[in-house]
């Protein structure tokens, strides 16, 4: 089996990226993986495990911008573009072609371009529905891509809503349960409650919510920010105008392995997000029993319940956000009871269990293929015995 992933095996990974190395490290353990993604400095986690990488160039992010000047695309389009070319000419694909069944993508381009070049079945992944418009209708027109499936019934719904694509499965986001578990040891040490953010510093992940949401709390609190993002610098100005600059820390972006550690360090975890398809990081502190307040998205509940792993909140309301934090700040017991009722839901959703429903949709798929294969050989052997008994005939 392969993954294509350009970022998967660096430590800037998102979400996504994520998605895809945690599926290639938890199929290697009974698989033949190849995990195809950026060369360079590769994360621990994939050198340690049986994942076979095979790494693909870096492209100069400056110059592709100043290619991109005039062009009605950008530097990623070009990037990817780039990367179809080498890939094309390097032997990647012939690669491909030789060493896999099933290569599943996770992105519009990947999809599109890789679907149409290699000769083996293609599987697209969707973790978000927030691809363009226009491409979604190229890619609808062009793909050759033979399966689709989602992380959330949520998302497979809007998937089908707004692009039109048929979703043939939903395969759940993951959390690594060994990693992140309750007795990871604790990143820091605080007097104060401690309220931990994880993610990218951007208005769409709530992040000015929370802060006026901290700003509003009876007693003070510490709030530990493990993230970068554009916003940074605004992040910074706002705490500074609510009075609460002396409050909070800003981390900037914390390697993924290092992470449990500041769960552990936490006495609530908050993600405000006013948009995601899942939002993984909630998953992360529930697996190292951290009680978690965040927004009542319909991706999020697929794995958080409401009152029982977590309190939940309507998405840009500063407010009831307070109240939350208050609540469980104010109640030790009541954390004590979440901790363990999260920890055992986010077992639920081990990665384990994730790669072997994918190993499971990728096996059937393949099958599938194998199967038509096996009938178009019978049926050309079929036509060519015929034709050996017509020739005399014909002579």
């Amino acid at each position: 089996m392969g993954l294509y992933h350009d970022n998967a095996g660096t430590t800037h990974a998102g979400g996504v990226a994520i998605y895809a190395r945690q599926m290639a490290i938890e199929l290697a353990a009974s698989n033949e993986v190849y995990l195809y993604t950026q060369g360079g400095d590769v994360v621990s986690e994939l050198t340690d495990s049986d994942v076979t990488v095979i790494e693909t160039p870096m492209f100069d992010g400056r110059a592709l911008a100043t290619a991109a000047k005039g062009l009605p695309v950008g530097r990623q389009t070009l990037s990817k573009f780039a990367m179809t070319a080498w890939s094309t000419y390097s032997g990647l694909t012939d690669h491909v072609g030789e060493h896999v069944d099933v290569l599943v993508t996770f992105q519009v381009l990947d999809d599109l371009l890789l679907s149409n070049l290699v000769d083996v079945p293609t599987v697209r992944g969707f973790l978000s529905d927030r691809s363009p418009g226009i491409g979604a209708a190229v890619r609808e027109r062009f793909t050759a891509t033979e399966a689709t499936f989602a992380n959330t019934p949520y998302l497979a719904d809007r998937i089908v809503d707004r692009f039109g694509y048929e979703v043939d499965a939903v395969i759940p986001t993951g959390v690594d349960t060994t990693r992140f578990h309750p007795e990871a040891e604790p990143a820091f040490e605080r007097d104060e409650p401690t309220i931990l953010f994880t993610g990218r510093l951007v208005e769409s992940k709530g992040i000015f919510d929370l802060l006026e949401s901290v700003s509003r709390l009876d007693e003070r609190v510490h709030l530990r920010i493990a993230g970068a993002g554009v916003e940074e610098t605004a992040v910074r100005r706002r705490a500074e105008e609510l009075g609460i600059a002396d409050w909070i820390r800003l981390e900037g972006e914390v390697p993924h392995d290092e992470l449990p550690g500041y769960y552990a360090a936490a006495d609530v975890f908050c993600l405000p997000t006013h948009v995601d398809s899942f939002a993984t990081v909630n998953l992360e502190a529930m697996a190292c029993g951290t009680p978690v307040v965040t927004t009542d998205l319909e991706g999020i509940k697929t794995y958080l319940r409401p009152g029982t792993d977590g309190l939940t909140v309507p998405p840009q309301e500063a407010d009831a956000l307070a109240a939350a934090l208050e609540e469980l700040l104010g109640d030790p017991d009541r954390r004590r009871e979440m901790e363990s009722r999260a920890r055992t839901q986010a077992c639920e959703f081990s990665w384990r269990l994730q790669a072997a429903r994918l190993e499971q949709f990728c096996a059937t798929f393949s099958s599938a293929d194998e199967r038509e294969t096996d009938e178009r050989d019978r049926l050309m052997a079929s036509t060519e015995r015929d034709a050996d008994l017509e020739e005399p005939l014909r002579l």
